[in-house]
């Protein structure tokens, strides 16, 4: 039976979770193979654990923790929870220079590492370290003085109270520290359980980094909520393996890795010959209702191509970036529903989504219940700055910056719009515009949607150049070609200046679509993926500048 019980903070969340027993919470992978931990092991063990680490920390302490996504780095979190500590999680590929940054403005007094983070030992001094591989120990201590009688801690929790420190990725200008309170965190992970069925029949893969709100709160706390399993990944380069090992039903994701999904598991049916039995199969199954007898239908019918994604995946949670609709409405087809959201770490990870019984495409679903969205400053097209209210707004930046809540309401900095039923359709973000003279401005995302609607385009960012002759911002494209469709398209013919002269028609085409200061001026190919964050997302301030440069020298 689900637990469907509403904890009010994250260590009322643990104690009803011990109430699953020996289900399997955790699998981990260890010496090559997945072990499974169940609900009692790890609530004892975050208990005696969180005993330990009192002795060197004290409630109320910022506590960073450092690693790779792993049962070691869930038990860390738990257990600085339990002792009123507030976890700060940290990107496992940051840098020293970075990480005395974070430690600096969270004021940070610990740190729980991995074994893989000892290159960062120097950026530790100072601070009360312990690295994981001394957990085995520091458990078993704990457990035995709790044998004896000694009390765990147990210090007051308001549910307002600050539950979490986390970093925004910095990719639209300086990282913040975002303050996050056990109901903001609760309140996300609650709502996501009421939009997106998961349960104790659940296995989810766990593949974006555990430091990224995301999939801390919708891949970790959430499962925990409900008495799912959570199989931690290796990292998304052995996502497929990783998927055939644990056979997951469900994954929190973003969009260009869902979209790879989908592309490299037709390649695969393509190259097996199977492409008019699979469309024959997706034909008779689409119109099948209801929903659980057409995801019946499509397992059995499509057995071979499903077990590409482990043969058991049904649901998978797109956050970040808009999705393809291509991708998604073709993973559908395959058994796999793609559902969009709308998330951001001052939102606790998730403002809005659709519902596995209520979707629609192209859109990021509807506002979560108890939380607002509007659309603030709407243009007459219906556009403008998305705001949003509610109890997973965050309680504010840390420090003495600007805060960015006004009366309840967090100001987003993304641009879009709500349709007649309330479904929320991003058109991109106010920092990414390019703004030109006489208070115009082109949003980058609709460019790039345009530019990646042709197979010929894997993926394509949009950035402003200034234009020399005019003096004014133009936008630019950095191109990465499809090479395989490409080859496949123009076979022997198939060099660059083929490409370069396919992918002009194409510009030019969308150009003449687009008003004179919307249309793109310039594009480059490359032939590398284009760089990206942990969350997925391009990395548009070092896009701009290989433009600028690029520019200069056209």
């Amino acid at each position: 039976m689900m637990n469907t019980a509403t904890p009010r903070d994250l260590r009322e969340l643990l104690s009803l979770a011990a109430g699953f027993g020996t289900k399997t919470a955790f699998r981990d992978k260890t010496d090559g193979i997945y072990q499974d931990i169940s609900y009692a092991r790890f609530c004892a063990e975050a208990t005696a654990l969180s005993l330990m680490l009192s002795r060197r920390l004290s409630a109320g302490d910022r506590v960073m923790i450092i690693g790779e996504n792993s049962y070691r780095w869930a038990l860390s979190y738990m257990a600085l929870t339990l002792m009123g500590a507030v976890p700060v999680p940290v990107d496992p590929t940051v840098r020293a220079k970075e990480l005395a940054t974070v430690t600096e403005a969270s004021g940070a007094v610990g740190v729980l590492y991995a074994p893989t983070q000892r290159r960062l030992r120097r950026a530790f001094v100072g601070l009360a370290a312990v690295c994981f591989d001394k957990y085995f120990a520091l458990v078993a201590e704990g457990k035995r003085r709790l044998s004896e009688g000694e009390a765990p801690p147990t210090p007051e929790c308001d549910p307002d109270a600050l539950a979490a420190l986390f970093f925004t990725s910095g990719t639209t200008g300086a990282a913040k520290g975002v303050m996050l309170s056990h109901k903001n965190l609760l309140t996300a992970a609650m709502s996501l359980t009421d939009h997106l069925p998961i349960g104790r029949e659940d296995t989810l893969l766990s593949v974006l980094p555990l430091s990224h709100i995301y999939e801390c709160v919708c891949g970790f706390l959430a499962p925990i909520a409900v008495g799912a399993t959570v199989a931690f990944g290796e990292g998304l380069s052995h996502i497929l393996r990783n998927m055939r090992e644990v056979c997951p039903t469900c994954m929190i994701t973003v969009p260009y890795v869902a979209e790879a999904l989908y592309r490299k598991c037709w390649e695969r049916i393509k190259e097996n010959g199977g492409e008019t039995r699979v469309r024959r199969f997706i034909a008779v199954s689409d119109p099948v209702r209801p929903l659980s007898a057409r995801q019946m239908m499509k397992e059995r019918l499509l057995r071979a191509e499903r077990a590409y994604f482990g043969g058991a995946l049904r649901r998978l949670l797109v956050l970040g970036e808009g999705m393809d609709v291509t991708a998604q409405k073709g993973l559908r087809q395959l058994g796999v529903l793609a559902l969009q959201g709308y998330g951001l770490t001052e939102c606790a990870g998730l403002a809005a989504m659709n519902a596995h019984d209520g979707y629609r495409d192209g859109t990021a679903g509807v506002a979560l219940d108890g939380c607002l969205l509007d659309i603030y400053n709407a243009q007459p097209d219906g556009s403008g700055e998305i705001r949003c209210k509610g109890d997973n707004v965050m309680l504010g930046y840390l420090g003495d910056g600007e805060s960015a809540v006004c009366d309840g309401w967090y100001y987003t900095g993304d641009i879009g719009r709500l349709d007649a039923d309330g479904y929320l359709i991003i058109e991109g973000r106010r920092q990414n515009c390019i703004r030109q003279a006489g208070g115009r401005s082109v949003c980058p995302e609709a460019l790039e949607r345009a530019l990646c609607q042709s197979p010929l385009i894997k993926e394509a960012v949009v950035v402003g150049v200034l234009d020399p002759s005019t003096k004014d911002s133009r936008p630019a494209a950095m191109i990465r070609p499809d090479d395989e469709y490409t080859a496949e398209l123009l076979g022997r013919e198939a060099d660059e200046e083929a490409t370069e002269l396919l992918i002009d028609e194409w510009v030019a085409e969308i150009n003449r679509s687009l008003l004179p200061y919307q249309q793109i001026a310039l594009y480059a190919l490359c032939e590398e993926p284009l760089p990206k964050d942990e969350a997925g997302r391009v990395r548009r301030a070092l896009v701009g500048e290989l433009m600028e440069e690029i520019a200069a020298h056209a």
